[in-house]
Order: C-alpha cells, then structure tokens, then sequence
C-alpha cells in the first residue's frame, strides 16, 4: 500500500512537499510538483482525492453506505449516524449497496465523485466487496471506517459487535432454562470468532448438545422462515427452542408459529437478536440479544470525526469491539412437558 512518506522517499523530500505538491500548492517549484504527482499517478495513489479532503476543500459531507433499509437494523443505524453526523456539523449522503452488497463498488465511486470528507461502510455477510476500492481509499488518506468484521482488514479502521458473545449468552440461557432440542433459524455465520453462532455453538459444545443438520435452517425471508418452521415442526422429535439470528427473523417464527397453532412460550420458546423496537411489539415480548447498537453507532462516526479532524495517513488502524447483552422477555421459558399438541402441525 503506497503512502505518502514513501511518496517522499522515492522523490527524494519531505511529507509536508509532498502533501503541498498533491494539493497543487504554489509553494512547491513546478518541477518538482510535476515529478511527484507523476510518482504519485505511478503508484496508484489517489491525487486528486487528497487534495480534496485537505481542511481547505472540505466540503463538510460524510458518506453513509449501507446494504438495505427494509431490515429494521440498518435504519436504526441510518437514524442514530445521522443524528450525530449533524451534531457534528456535517451533511450525511446516504447509499444502499443493495442485499447483496451487489452496489457497493458504486456507492464508494459515488462518494468520492461528490468529495466526502470521510465514508462510513457498513458490510454485511458478504464481507467487503469493494475491498480493492477501500485500499486505494486507505492509501490515499480518505478516511474511512467499516463496521462489521471483514478478514484480513487489519489495516482499515472497524467497528466490531462482539456478536459471539451475546449468541453465548443466548445459548446458556435456553439451557439453564432446561432446553436440549434447540433449532436455528437464519444466515449462515459470517463474521468469523465474532459471529453469533461462533458463540451460541461454543455454549452448546460445553453442554454437550449437538446442533444437528435438522435443526439447523438457513432463511432470509418469509417463505424460507416459514418453509423452516414447517419442517422443525413436522420432525418426529420437534425442537422446544428457536433461536433465530435476527429480531425480524423471530417476528416471521412468530407468525408462522401462530398459524400452525402453536403457542410461544407455552410451547415453543423463541429467541432473537438485536433488541429493536418490534422485539416489544410481538407478543410476548421477545428474548433478545442488545443494547450494542447505539455504542456501535456513536463509535462509528466517532472514529470517523476523529480520523478526518486529525487525519488518517499513516496512523495506525483502531479497531472497536462493543459487546451485546441478553434481554430476557417473555418469549423464553422452560421446555414443554410433552408433545405439541395446540392447533394442526403440517
């Protein structure tokens, strides 16, 4: 990753030129300005976009990336980062990346053709798709923070939740309350030793309880919840507990739960994770895993604020970890005595 000290080495001055020479400064002799963005073009180094972030050409605007906004987590996120992005003085430009992440190379192109002071990225389970632009954003200087974890991102800034302890949580707390048959219901772990699963199958694995392919079901949407809870529920030995990876993945068990006839938590207790606003709406009231998503979103634009009033050339890269809690509602209770027996299963 080329930067500006080794900009200097190779041009033979010092930081501060070269810094003048990207910003077209008329301090710098012409010919020596033209050898250094040359060295700098050369190298891949972001010329134009340096110049762009100095104080001077501010444009007092921060880049918010997200995937999507009809998950209730992401607008939660949108809501608190521009809540405190105006607090700070700047314009937040809001781009969706898509599902799939599908658009994230063109919301960061987006971003730097409108001169943002600094980009903030929310990655999901694909991870970094634009990882290539994000190091040549890193390289440049522009400021940029991701939250969610990404493999081999040890030199961009991130904020992390600690989501493997908060899935650990949850897993002792359905087995102190007695269960043993405990179904999944939700994406495939994606965040390496932070993801959820990470540590709901830890606090298995030290019970001993195994989490057969049964019970475990990918879904991402209505028809995949609710085609999961039919098979759980058609199993010769259904599970007593569902733990499904996000709060708007517990509202669709619920739904699907009620039209088989099937009680929560007389009979089948349900756990979910993020703690938003619908885990009180359903009733009962859902068991979840929060409390972390405002802390992660004050340290997002925090760090970010930081990086651009400071500057984020060769500074080392922090890392942010914001562990969840347990919320304990009453979705959860001990394992049914026998049989389902409310209402028709498939």
């Amino acid at each position: 990753m080329i930067t500006l000290e080794d900009i200097a080495r190779k041009a033979g001055v010092s930081h501060s030129t070269v810094s003048r020479a990207l910003a077209d400064s008329p301090l710098v002799n012409p010919d020596t300005k033209k050898r250094i963005r040359q060295l700098a073009e050369d190298a891949g180094y972001q010329v134009n976009q340096v110049a762009r972030n100095l104080k001077v050409r501010s444009t007092r605007t921060i880049g918010l990336v997200v995937p999507e906004v009809s998950n209730p987590f992401y607008p939660r996120i949108v809501q608190l980062v521009a809540d405190q992005v105006r607090e700070a003085g700047y314009t937040l430009l809001l781009h969706l990346s898509g599902a799939d992440q599908e658009s994230e190379v063109a919301c960061l192109a987006s971003l730097r053709e409108h001169r943002a002071d600094g980009i903030l990225l929310v990655t999901a389970e694909h991870g970094l798709v634009a990882r290539d632009q994000v190091n040549s954003m890193v390289g440049s200087g522009l400021p940029i923070v991701l939250m969610g974890w990404v493999e081999g991102a040890d030199h961009i800034d991130m904020v992390t939740g600690n989501d493997a302890n908060g899935g650990y949580e949850v897993g002792r707390h359905l087995i102190e309350l007695g269960h043993r048959r405990i179904a999944v219901i939700g994406k495939p772990p994606h965040r390496g030793v932070f993801d959820r699963m990470f540590g709901f199958q830890k606090a298995l694995k030290e019970s001993g309880i195994e989490l057969p392919e049964a019970l475990n079901s990918a879904a991402r949407n209505d028809d995949e919840v609710g085609r999961s809870v039919r098979q759980l529920l058609s199993l010769a030995d259904p599970p007593t507990a569902i733990f499904a990876y996000q709060d708007s993945l517990a509202a669709l068990v619920y739904r699907h739960l009620g039209d088989a006839g099937v009680s929560i938590a007389g009979e089948m207790t349900v756990v979910g994770f993020d703690d938003l606003d619908l885990a009180t709406y359903l009733s009962p009231h859902l068991t979840t895993v929060g409390m972390h998503i405002e802390p992660l979103a004050s340290e997002f634009v925090r760090l970010l604020i930081e990086r651009i009033r400071v500057g984020s050339l060769d500074a080392p890269a922090q890392h942010i970890f914001i562990s969840p809690r347990l919320v304990v509602r009453a979705s959860s209770a001990p394992p049914r005595k026998g049989p389902i027996t409310t209402g028709s299963t498939p």
